[in-house]
């Protein structure tokens, strides 16, 4: 089973010791850049407790670090439902097709996309026949545009105006992320509009509470916390795994 992280992309550039590629010479670089500029500042506004953990492995002090969680309602007033939750919501019995999103000039949506394209959809396909892949996103280069294949249900929609709508028809979005950090806005738009999600642990990390974070951090392959149900979707480790995971979360 072809795992969904390879060796470059598992690559922890805090532990760089001076050998190895360019790539991972640049990475060590960029980090060494990116804690300096933390240890100057008074005060880091941290989105998740992946990032607190990894912080504070770092020996940055806790007095520094401030969650800033996008789930806190009390981070402002306007927070009301109108804000927060979609403007449409349709039954899941009549919602239909696969949805990936994502802008392609950030890197990791460029190779979630390959992934589901060449690993990942082929296999949907070929359980669900009568589904449909829909990719959504701003700026898809050559390669991407060049994946379109109606004959078998991959489209490439590339930008659009209203994603609530599309969020709020689609029946599970696909986000198969290998590396990358932070809050996953597609996951949070996916679960605003009441779509399912089905995502790796990259894509997990920042998405949920910290016992559930710990919970997956403890166990490689299966997430059983967080695939019971009360997390928004369900998390896997390899294409196999998250092959069988999108068809389960589009046929229960």
């Amino acid at each position: 089973t072809k795992k969904l992280m390879d060796k470059v992309m598992e690559f922890d550039p805090s532990l760089f010791n001076g050998t190895g590629s360019k790539r991972r010479e640049k990475a060590h670089d960029t980090f060494l850049r990116e804690l300096a500029s933390v240890y100057r500042s008074d005060l880091v506004l941290v989105c998740s407790t992946d990032e607190m953990k990894l912080f504070e492995s770092w020996n940055i002090h806790k007095r520094k670090l401030v969650p800033a969680s996008f789930f806190c309602m009390e981070a402002g007033d306007d927070m009301s439902s109108e804000t927060t939750t979609c403007p449409k919501s349709y039954a899941f019995e009549d919602r239909k097709d696969f949805v990936t999103v994502g802008g392609f000039k950030h890197v990791p949506n460029v190779d979630a996309v390959k992934l589901l394209c060449y690993e990942i959809w082929p296999k949907i396909r070929k359980r669900l026949p009568d589904a449909r892949m829909h990719v959504y996103g701003a700026y898809p280069p050559p390669l991407i545009l060049s994946m379109q294949d109606k004959k078998s249900g991959f489209i490439v929609h590339g930008q659009v105006d209203d994603i609530d709508e599309v969020l709020s028809k689609s029946r599970v979005l696909l986000a198969p992320l290998r590396f990358g950090a932070g809050v996953k806005g597609k996951i949070v738009d996916a679960w605003r509009c009441g779509c399912p999600v089905v995502t790796t642990p990259v894509g997990a990390e920042g998405m949920m509470c910290e016992d559930e974070s710990s919970d997956v951090a403890a166990d490689g392959n299966k997430f059983t916390k967080t695939n019971d149900g009360s997390w928004g979707g369900l998390i896997a480790s390899d294409t196999n795994e998250f092959v069988d995971a999108a068809v389960k979360a589009y046929t229960q």
